[in-house]
């Protein structure tokens, strides 16, 4: 019995199936790790508060999750499996030498190594079904049609590859009768040894690098025993391995130059793929080039590689490489002047007195709106302030929006002066003040209709991911004329389009736009504050003068000045028409998502996430009322800042672990990088002093958080939702903490 098992185990151990994925373990760890990589994305280990997974299991395409969603991200994990096939083949092929002396080499590899992938697709098919029917709420019919379409879309990328190289690639008894390989001569100089005396090395022992391999597996799901081929010319192997690797290279070169093709279509909604087929696409492309430093340089492609990063590195600081991700609408022809002089004079006294008369009459304007008398109420000022969070920070803002104005009967708007704060909530809130201001231009729509609120939680990962894919990975060639300037296309500009489709065009707006209703007291004003990564400062958009908030709050005019306004520094550059869907990108750059802006100054100023000093907003509502406190105590009944956030102001105290190596050094750094913690205290001292000087009863604070309701643990920081996630953030406005707030709100503006 034991000799039985002995054999069978052995015939196991040297089958050509079980050899290539110890050779994976063995050899390319690196190619092993990308799979890996995706296993971890499924599972929810790699990227899950970003809600990596969900771009797998939920990928939209044209607006909707279906079959061809699925099939779209089958076509390009069949492209990953053939580009990672293609790599390890010329890799391994030479270890396998029997390959050489059967029909479809390379079929017959790409059989035996699907080991790996066999596995990975069949966790895939399981984890795609529970997620759908738990999280998605998909009938049987939708689950059956979402997994046909991942397996159609991976065969017949697989079908059509197989069919390629069976045309292409030559076999042993073709290369007999021919007895020369008919190779253009620019291939032959490609696929050459890396050195003629490696070569001649190999021509003297062919045989002693080949892995003992008895079994392979046919096309027909059979064990066949392998085939010495000891008794054939080594040259004409080599020939055979050759012309195989050719054909690799060719259609992997092909692929690169169609994808930087692509980026002239990332406009068209049909090429906006699947984010997860972009991501595989993508590794295919790494795969690739992977392979290629392995199979050139061997030993060498650590040291090349590391130089070649420094080279790039090199590359892109002088400029070579890199480009402007610009603001778009900003005339990039002339430079601002940025520096402590130039920042002290646009906060001189006398601009910062111009600017608060400028606003005080906004403030009389808006005040005129409401009536006046003795013995009448005075009305509430309230400012909006909305923390950060991708599409969850946009559908809850939006929503408690909506059911703020449905429960004070349309009168939030009209009190509201201010709306700020952060990324997603600042993505929520302007797309709701739109449409205030489209109905206060007579346009027959309800800002409160359920329509708007699945506008805000569409799909918006897609468009900006393909466009990294096919533009900024590489070196970007496509231009795109906005508002009468010239740019170069990036991801940023593909998420403001996507953006602007999923509104129905109503976001299509410029700065200038909103200067008259703004003044005028039709609509809040909204200032944007992304940060300046040069010095840390606050950059104040809006297309009103902001001078007055370039200082801290409370401090005397000999502060430093800690914040920019927008609209001074770059006066020449034509600010107001910058595209208002820039200004939202520009406090929303989460680094990698979106790339920082840089901005036409000298030096060059580059922007990024608002969250960064003020995810909540609150900062900069409470500045705003600290500079107009003596107004608002004489012609309004206080401050009511509404507060609207995606996680707990105060969260449970977690228990320290133990200290490992790891711990001990990063553990002390923990307390500096926790920036919403540090911002709430902060906030908490401002409110405090401006309570102190306007008196309790002139200002109050009402919090509507985020909480889940239906889900373990809150939605993902994503650009994409599933419905579940969509429901629970809905759901999150019945809590009874949320409904508090609103009875309070409902007390506080009669």
């Amino acid at each position: 019995m034991q000799a039985f098992f002995r054999k069978y185990l052995s015939l196991l151990m040297y089958s050509f199936p079980v050899q290539l994925l110890l050779l994976h373990f063995k050899s390319q760890l690196l190619f092993l790790l990308l799979w890996l990589f995706l296993f971890g994305v499924l599972a929810g280990q790699f990227g899950s508060s970003m809600g990596f997974r969900y771009f797998m299991l939920d990928p939209e395409y044209m607006g909707a999750v279906s079959f061809w969603s699925f099939f779209i991200i089958g076509l390009t994990l069949g492209m990953f499996y053939m580009a990672w096939n293609s790599t390890t083949y010329i890799l391994y092929s030479p270890k396998f030498p029997f390959l050489a002396s059967l029909s479809r080499p390379f079929a017959k590899f790409s059989l035996n190594n699907f080991t790996l992938p066999g596995l990975f697709i069949l966790y895939y098919l399981g984890s795609l079904i529970h997620f759908q029917w738990y999280n998605e709420f998909a009938d049987e019919y939708s689950l059956i049609y979402y997994c046909l379409g991942l397996i159609l879309g991976f065969s017949s990328l697989i079908f059509l590859s197989l069919l390629y190289f069976r045309w292409t690639n030559s076999e042993l008894y073709f290369l007999q009768q021919k007895q020369q390989l008919k190779l253009s001569a620019p291939l032959k100089a490609l696929i050459l040894r890396k050195n003629e005396r490696m070569l001649a090395e190999a021509k003297a022992n062919p045989y002693v690098n080949a892995l003992r391999t008895d079994y392979y597996l046919t096309e027909r799901l059979h064990f066949r025993p392998t085939r010495s081929v000891k008794h054939y010319d080594f040259k004409l192997l080599e020939q055979i391995f050759k012309q195989n690797h050719a054909n690799a290279l060719l259609i992997q070169s092909l692929s690169i130059t169609a994808l930087i093709l692509m980026s002239a279509f990332v406009d068209v909604p049909y090429f906006r793929i699947p984010t997860a087929a972009s991501v595989l696409i993508l590794l295919s492309v790494l795969t690739t080039f992977l392979g290629a430093l392995s199979y050139w340089l061997n030993a060498w492609r650590s040291p090349v590689l590391v130089i070649l990063l420094l080279l790039t590195n090199s590359l892109l600081k002088d400029g070579w490489l890199s480009y402007e991700n610009a603001a778009y609408g900003m005339d990039y022809s002339k430079k601002a002047r940025y520096n402590y002089a130039v920042l002290d004079s646009l906060a001189r006294p006398e601009q910062m007195i111009a600017d608060k008369k400028h606003q005080l009459q906004i403030l009389e304007n808006w005040r005129k709106q409401f009536p006046k008398g003795r013995f009448l109420r005075k009305p509430k000022l309230i400012c909006v302030a909305v923390s950060g969070g991708g599409q969850r920070a946009a559908l809850w803002s939006m929503h408690v929006l909506r059911e703020i104005e449905k429960r004070l009967e349309g009168k939030l708007m009209p009190h509201t002066v201010l709306m700020t704060g952060a990324s997603g909530g600042m993505w929520g809130s302007a797309y709701f003040r739109e449409l205030y201001y489209q109905k206060q231009l007579g346009r027959e729509l309800n800002p409160l209709d359920s329509s708007y609120l699945v506008n805000v939680g569409k799909d918006l990962s897609n468009a900006p991911m393909f466009t990294f894919l096919v533009n900024d990975a590489f070196v970007p060639w496509v231009k795109r004329k906005v508002n009468g300037y010239t740019y170069k296309q990036d991801r940023g500009y593909s998420w403001e389009q996507q953006f602007i489709e999923n509104t129905e065009g109503l976001m299509n707006r410029n700065l200038q736009d909103y200067m008259e209703p703004e003044f005028n007291g039709q609509i809040p004003m909204m200032i944007i504050s992304p940060i300046i990564i040069n010095d840390g400062r606050y950059l104040y958009i809006s297309p009103q003068p902001l001078s007055y908030m370039m200082r801290p709050a409370f401090a005397k005019d000999y502060a430093e000045v800690d914040a920019v306004d927008f609209g001074a520094l770059f006066q020449e550059q034509n600010p107001y028409n910058l595209r208002f869907c820039s200004a939202l990108r520009m406090s929303s750059t989460f680094p990698v998502i979106f790339p920082n802006v840089q901005l036409p100054s000298t030096p060059v100023l580059e922007a990024m996430d608002a969250g960064f000093r003020d995810n909540y907003g609150v900062e900069t509502a409470l500045r705003f009322s600290a500079n107009f406190k003596e107004w608002i105590k004489k012609n309004t009944s206080g401050v009511l800042i509404i507060s609207i956030r995606g996680n707990e102001k105060v969260e449970p105290i977690e228990q320290a672990e133990r200290p490992g190596l790891g711990s001990t050094i990063f553990s002390p750094l923990s307390a500096v990088f926790d920036v919403g913690n540090l911002q709430d205290y902060q906030q908490d001292a401002m409110l405090g002093q401006l309570q102190a000087q306007m008196g309790e009863e002139q200002l109050d604070i009402v919090r509507f958080v985020y909480r889940p309701t239906t889900l373990e643990q809150k939605a993902s920081l994503s650009l994409h939702l599933t419905a579940r996630e969509k429901l629970d953030i809905l759901s999150a406005i019945l809590l009874p903490a949320n409904q508090a707030a609103l009875d309070r709100l409902e007390e506080l503006v009669k």
